[in-house]
C-alpha cells in the first residue's frame, strides 16, 4: 500500500467507528476508493437539494450543517462524519453542509458505507446508537417538530410483516429476506408469533456456526421476541431497543403482527426530541454528567408543549426521562457500592408510575427487597444505595419528597412480605386520614431490578381490594376531599393565600380529584393498569360508569392538564418559579369556559362515586 493510502487508514482508525475496523482487511480495499477533497471556507460539501452518495470524514477543518432557510443546526470538526443519514434514505438529505474553514475531507463511496453497515455490527451500532449530533439537533433546532415521544409507533411501519412458518428452513428464510429486502422475518406457528429471525442471526448463528442451510428456522430464531402494541409510541420502541440491545421489534395488534420496527426506521424517521435526551442519560458515567443533562429537561418540556403534544404524550415523555435518570443512577450506584447481596426492585410511585409526570415534580419512590433480605447482613448496603440514589436524583432536578416517601426512608425499604402486610393492613383496617396520605402507594410500578417483586405486590393489592369492598368506601370518601375550585354560579374560587392569593392549584383541585376517582373505580374492577386513561378504558369496559362518563372524565383530565402545562411553559419562558397554580385572570375566554365545564364534570363524578360505594362500608 502506498504512503498516501496508509495515511488515510491511520487517520480513519484514530476515530470511531473505523477504530473498530483496524484489523479488517476490507478497510484497505475501501481506502483505495476514497477520494480526497480540499474545500475552501464558504464552499459546499453537500449543496441544498442535492442527493448525496458519500460518507464524509473531516480530516481537518470545520463544517456546518444548515437546515431550512439556512438555519444553523450544528458544527463539526476533525474526526467527525456526516452524510450517513442520507445514505440510509437513498441519498435524500434534509440538511446542507458548508465548509466554514479550509477543510480536507475524505469522501467514502456510499457502497462501502452500506456494505460495512450491513456486515459489521460495531460499525452499524455506531451509527444506530450514536446520539450527540442528533441530540444537538433536537435541543437546538427551532423547528424540531413532534418528537418520537409523541409519534405513534404505527406511523413508522412501512410494510406488512414478512413471515415464515416455523418448519421452514434457513435457505428459504434467506431467500425471502433477500427477495423482500428486509433484515428480519417473523416466525409463525398456528397463526401465532413464536420467534424472529434477523440478518444478524443468520450471520452469527448460521454462517459462523457452519449450520446446514436445510436447518429449520425454529432452531436458530430468537424465541418469544420482545413485542409492542400497535397503540404504543415510537419512543417505547427505542427504549426497549436500548435496554435489551436489540434492533427489531414486532408490532402486534391484538395477537397478530402488523409490522416490524427496526433501528433503521427510527433513524429514517428524522424525529427530534426527548428520546435523544434519554439515550444520552444512559451514556453518562458520573453524577456531574447527569446533572449537566438534567438542565435540558426544561427545554424538552417546552418543545413538547410547542409541538402541540397532548398531556398523555408529555406525561409519557417526562416520565420516561425520570425513569432513565433512576435507572442510570442505580447502575452507577451498583458500580459504586458493589453487586446487591439479594434481589431488589426500585419502584416509582404516583405520577411517575402512571406515566403522567410534568416538569414540576418531586420524587416518590420505594424499594421492595427479596424475602431473603437480612437487615443485619444486607441493611447497610441498601441504606447506602438508597440514600445515594435519592440524593443524586435531588441533584438532577427531582427534589426530595417533603413527605419522605422515598426509598431512603427505612419504612419504604422493606421485603416483599412486609410490603404485602402493609397493604393488607391498609385495606382490611382502613383509616381515612392514613389512606389519604398513602393513596400514592396504590400507583406503584417496578422500574429497575427484579420487577417480578413489584408485579407480585400489585397482584396482592388487587386481590385484597377485591376481597374487602368496604375499603373502597374509604377510598371513595378520600376522593371527595379535594374539591374543584367552583363556587356559586360556577365562578372560580381562589386559594386566597400569600403569593398565590389570585390563583388556584390545578393539580390539587382538578387533576388529583380525577386521579383519585379513577383509582377507586380501577380497584373496584380489578384493573391492572396504572395510567389514568388506560384505567378509564378498563372501567368503561367493566360497566362501572354510565355511558359516556368515562369519556367525560378523560376529556376533563386533558383540558385541565393542558391548561396546567401551558401555564408552566409560560412560567418557564418568563423565568418564574414553576408551579401548579394558575391565575384565571390570565386565561383566555376559551380556557375559562372549558375549565368550568371540566370542573363541573369532576363535581358530578365525585357525587357519583360517593353514592356508588356508599353501601359498602365494613
Amino acid at each position: 500500500m502506498d504512503v498516501e493510502l496508509t495515511e488515510i487508514v491511520e487517520a480513519l482508525c484514530q476515530h470511531a467507528p473505523f477504530s473498530e475496523l483496524a484489523d479488517d482487511p476490507q478497510l484497505n480495499d475501501m481506502v483505495k476508493e476514497v477520494e480526497v477533497q480540499y474545500l475552501r471556507a464558504g464552499e459546499w460539501a453537500i449543496q441544498p437539494g442535492i442527493l448525496n452518495h458519500t460518507l464524509f470524514f473531516i480530516r481537518s477543518g470545520a463544517v456546518e450543517a444548515l437546515g431550512k432557510e439556512q438555519k444553523l443546526i450544528r458544527r463539526m470538526n476533525e474526526g467527525e462524519l456526516f452524510g450517513y443519514a442520507s445514505l440510509l434514505r437513498g441519498g435524500k438529505f434534509s440538511q446542507s453542509m458548508r465548509v466554514i474553514e479550509d477543510s480536507l475531507l475524505y469522501r467514502i463511496p456510499a457502497r462501502w458505507f452500506l456494505k460495512l453497515y450491513e456486515e459489521n455490527d460495531s460499525f452499524s451500532d455506531f451509527f444506530e446508537l450514536e446520539q450527540e449530533v442528533r441530540l444537538k439537533v433536537a435541543m437546538e433546532s427551532q423547528n424540531s417538530g413532534i418528537s418520537l415521544m409523541t409519534c405513534p409507533i404505527m406511523s413508522l411501519l412501512r410494510r406488512k410483516p414478512i413471515t415464515i412458518a416455523i418448519d421452514g428452513n434457513i435457505r428459504m428464510a434467506a431467500k425471502m429476506m433477500a427477495d423482500n429486502k428486509v433484515s428480519s422475518l417473523l416466525i409463525m406457528e398456528n397463526d401465532a408469533l413464536v420467534g424472529i429471525l434477523t440478518d444478524r442471526d443468520l450471520r452469527n448463528r448460521v454462517v459462523a456456526a457452519g449450520l446446514d442451510y436445510d436447518t429449520p428456522v425454529g432452531q436458530v430464531m430468537t424465541v418469544d421476541p420482545v413485542t409492542m402494541d400497535s397503540g404504543d409510541y415510537a419512543a417505547e420502541a427505542v427504549l426497549r431497543m436500548m435496554e435489551k440491545n436489540i434492533h427489531h421489534i414486532p408490532i402486534l395488534k391484538g395477537s397478530q403482527p402488523v409490522g416490524v420496527v427496526s433501528t433503521g426506521d427510527i433513524i429514517q424517521a428524522e424525529s427530534h426530541g426527548s428520546i435523544y435526551l434519554i439515550s444520552d442519560i444512559y451514556k453518562q458515567t458520573s453524577i456531574e454528567g447527569l446533572q449537566a443533562i438534567s438542565h435540558k429537561m426544561t427545554h424538552t418540556f417546552t418543545q413538547l408543549v410547542l409541538a402541540d403534544a397532548n398531556t398523555q404524550m408529555i406525561g409519557n415523555a417526562m416520565s420516561h426521562i425520570g425513569t432513565a435518570f433512576v435507572k442510570r443512577l442505580l447502575k452507577l450506584g451498583e458500580e459504586k457500592f458493589g453487586k446487591p447481596p439479594v434481589p431488589y426492585c426500585f419502584v416509582a410511585l404516583g405520577s411517575q408510575a402512571r406515566e403522567e409526570q410534568t416538569i414540576k415534580t418531586d420524587q416518590d419512590n420505594a424499594l421492595i427487597l427479596s424475602n431473603h433480605y437480612d437487615p443485619k447482613a444486607h441493611g447497610e448496603y441498601f441504606e447506602q444505595l438508597s440514600d445515594w440514589v435519592c440524593k443524586s436524583l435531588d441533584m438532577c432536578g427531582y427534589p426530595l419528597c417533603t413527605g419522605d416517601v422515598m426509598a431512603s426512608n427505612t419504612l419504604w425499604r422493606q421485603p416483599l412480605n412486609q410490603w404485602k402486610k402493609y397493604f393488607s393492613d391498609w385495606i382490611k383496617d382502613p383509616k381515612a386520614e392514613a389512606l389519604l396520605r398513602l393513596s400514592i402507594f396504590f400507583d406503584l410500578k417496578g422500574i429497575y431490578g427484579d420487577k417480578y417483586l413489584a408485579k407480585d405486590l400489585n397482584r396482592h393489592i388487587r386481590k385484597e381490594a377485591k376481597a374487602n369492598p368496604g375499603f373502597l368506601t374509604f377510598m371513595a370518601r378520600n376522593a371527595n376531599q379535594r374539591k374543584p375550585p367552583l363556587g356559586f354560579f360556577r365562578q372560580f374560587v381562589l386559594d386566597g393565600e400569600g403569593k398565590q392569593s389570585r390563583t388556584f392549584n390545578l393539580k390539587e383541585r382538578g387533576i388529583a380529584p380525577i386521579i383519585d376517582i379513577v383509582r377507586v373505580h380501577a380497584l373496584a374492577c380489578g384493573s391492572d393498569k396504572l395510567n389514568t386513561l388506560e384505567r378509564l378504558e378498563d372501567i368503561d369496559n367493566a360497566g362501572l360508569l354510565p355511558d359516556g362518563r368515562a369519556k367525560d372524565l378523560a376529556l376533563a383530565l386533558e383540558m385541565i392538564g393542558m391548561v396546567r402545562i401551558r401555564s408552566q411553559k409560560d412560567q418557564i419562558e418568563k423565568e418564574l418559579v414553576v408551579t401548579n397554580h394558575v391565575n384565571p385572570a390570565l386565561l383566555s375566554s376559551f380556557e375559562k369556559r372549558h375549565l368550568r365545564d371540566a370542573f363541573h364534570i369532576v363535581e358530578r363524578q365525585q357525587e357519583f362515586i360517593k353514592f356508588r360505594y356508599a353501601g359498602k362500608r365494613s
